[in-house]
């Protein structure tokens, strides 16, 4: 097998918040194996690895990959029975098993076309929000501002789109219950959900019991000791970040998903190649709901890359 990779850098429109690391460009590794592209994109500030962390383990990885034979799921099993595969880091693994990737078919999972894409709203109100214009969905990213200041930005939001588009929040588990449901209060809607809300998952029932408002959970899903929250009281959407799970795990989550829980196919600002993929996990997704890819349009332009290095 030919590989070899190189480095993708997308300077970005405005700033980009993640926990504690701001980023004003992302760059991403973009692999070509054979006639295949594969990309690897953790995210600074939510990934444990960084871009040089895969590099040197490019080598053992892409020959675990190609030592692999049969059908896609047969061999997606065969790598993740391997505890040498299992021990590669997410982002490394998600994009390795989207190389082996031919087909949205084989999958194995029915099919249908991917919805509109949620655009992501992470800014401060009273700011320009033109891209919101006519599209069917948006995510606001809360947490950040005073109570006011956030109620305002989603009243901001709610009068751009239009009345029939879909509002989702996430908040990344930045509210106590009493402000959470005081922010409920100050809004007058109901949003398609709320993500991650509380910094105390267990409180996520009484929260839901104060306020009606619909629940989605993404952190929450992975974490000892939270499994009757998956499908606690109005939990309506699971957030899949595949670059965090890897294929695998990904389509596992989609197996396990009870039938009234949508499952989000949710981008960690991957570049045109993982996004590519992720269009593609979004068309089997259970509930085809939107998924949250409208990142791309943080990135100013296609990029500048680097030049190739052989993998040997």
């Amino acid at each position: 097998m030919r590989a070899r990779w190189r480095r993708r850098t997308y300077p970005l429109v405005r700033p980009l918040r993640v926990a504690s690391v701001e980023l004003r460009e992302r760059t991403v590794i973009e692999l070509q194996l054979d006639d295949r592209w594969a990309e690897l994109s953790p995210l600074p500030g939510l990934h444990r690895e960084a871009l040089n962390d895969l590099v040197p383990l490019l080598p053992d990885a892409v020959g675990l990959a190609s030592a692999t034979t049969g059908g896609y799921r047969d061999r997606l099993a065969t790598l993740n029975d391997d505890p040498r595969w299992r021990a590669l880091p997410p982002s490394l693994r998600c994009g390795l098993e989207g190389a082996l990737l031919e087909s949205v078919a084989d999958l194995g999972r029915p099919t249908r076309p991917m919805r509109p894409t949620a655009i992501l709203v992470d800014q401060d109100p009273g700011a320009p929000l033109e891209q919101l214009i006519g599209t069917t969905c948006a995510k606001v990213k809360i947490g950040r501002r005073p109570l006011a200041a956030e109620a305002a930005l989603i009243r901001d939001v709610r009068r751009t789109l239009p009345d029939h588009a879909e509002i989702r929040l996430d908040a990344n588990r930045a509210f106590t219950l009493d402000e959470a449901i005081d922010l409920a209060s100050a809004v007058d809607l109901v949003p398609a959900c709320i993500e991650e809300p509380l910094r105390d998952p267990a409180e996520m029932p009484v929260f839901h019991e104060r306020t009606g408002w619909p629940l989605a959970l993404d952190e929450t899903l992975h974490e000892p000791g939270h499994a009757d929250l998956a499908t606690g009281p109005g939990v309506v959407a699971w957030v899949l970040k595949p670059a965090r799970l890897g294929i695998h795990d990904t389509l596992a989550a989609f197996d396990r998903a009870p039938e009234d829980v949508a499952c989000i196919v949710s981008s960690c600002f991957e570049g045109l190649v993982g996004l590519g993929l992720l269009m593609e996990l979004a068309e089997v997704a259970p509930g085809h709901p939107a998924p949250g890819l409208g990142t791309v349009d943080w990135f100013a332009d296609e990029g500048r890359t680097s030049r190739w290095t052989t993998i040997r």
